[in-house]
């Protein structure tokens, strides 16, 4: 349970009541799920927990506490498109082909932070150094800088004696989102970074939830 903690809640601060509520509920789930993700004013910090029966989704806001409890799937599967501020009718739309653009983490991360204060052109041909692919390079680098939103998702799924953590993040602009794959170990560092709709990750998520399958993949 130590793990489980750090892994859904690496914030330095200690943990508030919300929080420990959460971890005392996590010891029977089967999958949880800790979502952030901000575009304009819709923003969301929760846990989702899924039990033999019913799925509950939680705010890990002091100031903000609520929870429900669903238990039809349908349900749950509007939730996933609501927390991503996304239509249901925008389901099956698929996102532009493109390979998958594998680079170092850290770097990753370094750009993105700077990404406003570097012009397209820079920010595109540090990621093409990384990439090794000047085309697709150069689409990552115009949502990087024009993004519009931001997610993350930290899932953990119940094996035999322990935990299975994934670590995925999402990014949009006008043209587009990318979904980034990164390791949860601490001395791995890379990070895959692969173009999805929004629809396709709220659709993989919610296939996760239901069905815990290995990976959040919108293929």
């Amino acid at each position: 349970m130590v793990y489980l903690a750090r892994f859904l809640f690496p914030e330095a601060q200690a943990y508030g009541k919300e929080v420990s509520g959460l971890l005392q509920m996590a010891g029977s789930a089967e999958r949880i799920c800790r979502l952030k993700y901000c575009e304009g004013e819709h923003t969301q910090d929760l846990c989702l927990q899924v039990f033999k029966e019913r799925t509950i989704i939680s705010s890990i806001q002091e100031e903000d506490p609520f929870g429900y409890e669903l238990t039809e799937p349908a349900k749950v599967k509007r939730a996933c498109f609501y927390l991503f501020n996304c239509p249901e009718q925008m389901e099956g739309i698929p996102c532009s082909e493109a390979p998958a653009l594998q680079m170092s983490r850290s770097r990753f991360e370094e750009l993105k932070a700077q990404a406003a204060t570097y012009t397209l052109y820079t920010l595109a041909e540090c990621l093409n150094a990384e990439t090794g692919d000047l085309l697709h390079s150069a689409q990552l680098a115009r949502v990087l800088k024009y993004r519009t939103a931001d997610g993350e998702l930290r899932l953990c799924s119940r094996s035999t004696d322990s935990w299975i953590f994934q670590h995925a993040g999402y990014i949009e602009d006008a043209s587009g989102g990318w979904l980034l794959r990164m390791s949860c170990e601490s001395a791995e560092d890379w990070i895959v970074a692969v173009p999805a709709s929004k629809a396709e990750v709220c659709s993989a998520l919610y296939e996760w939830l239901l069905h815990a399958s290995h990976a959040v993949n919108p293929e």
